[in-house]
């Protein structure tokens, strides 16, 4: 036999009270946030961007007028000037300055060693020396100080023989940085 109730099955579940304030305030606090927003986007639209484009025309028409002042042959006396200057920036920036080999051997030169040539060969970036030291101590500590100087890429000693005075006469070749000659 099926269960009977006793009681209306609808009055067994409470019902739930839910507070009304809360979503009416954050639907009251959203449409004044996107009333605002609506409000400052009208505001860019119809008052900030045609005063930006009027301000640009203004712009635009000083420009005008400034060119018209400007008379086209000084135009291009002015565009020949520039290149002038471009031309002269890229030749002084690709200049050799080969006056600046006469400090780098004074730094890197013992005091027992002279040179009695040297052949700058600027395109290569080698520099030849043909010179003379008190012996071969001196050479080779001469040399060590080519190895350590930070523009010599690379050395190579050509010749080295006793000379006539017991000196040790030699020839050398200095492969440099591209830094020693700009």
């Amino acid at each position: 036999m099926p269960q009977q109730f006793i009681q209306n099955p609808l009055n067994q579940f409470e019902t739930e009270h839910l507070p009304i304030g809360w979503p009416w305030r954050f639907f009251s606090v959203s449409l004044i946030v996107f009333a605002a927003s609506i409000f400052v986007y009208a505001g860019m639209v119809f008052g900030y961007e045609p005063y930006l484009i009027n301000k640009i025309a203004e712009q635009d028409q000083a420009i005008n007028q400034l060119a018209e002042s400007v008379s086209a042959d000084e135009r291009d006396q002015f565009a020949r000037f520039y290149s002038q200057i471009v031309n002269l920036k890229n030749l002084l920036d690709n200049h050799v300055a080969s006056s600046k080999i006469f400090p780098f051997l004074e730094s890197v030169t013992n005091k027992k060693v002279y040179y009695a040539t040297a052949n700058l060969k600027t395109a290569e970036r080698e520099l030849e020396l043909d010179g003379a030291a008190d012996d071969y101590q001196v050479l080779s500590e001469q040399l060590e100080s080519f190895r350590r100087s930070p523009l010599v890429a690379s050395y190579f000693l050509n010749q080295s023989q006793l000379g006539s005075d017991n000196n040790v006469q030699f020839k050398v070749i200095l492969k440099l940085k591209e830094a020693a000659l700009k």
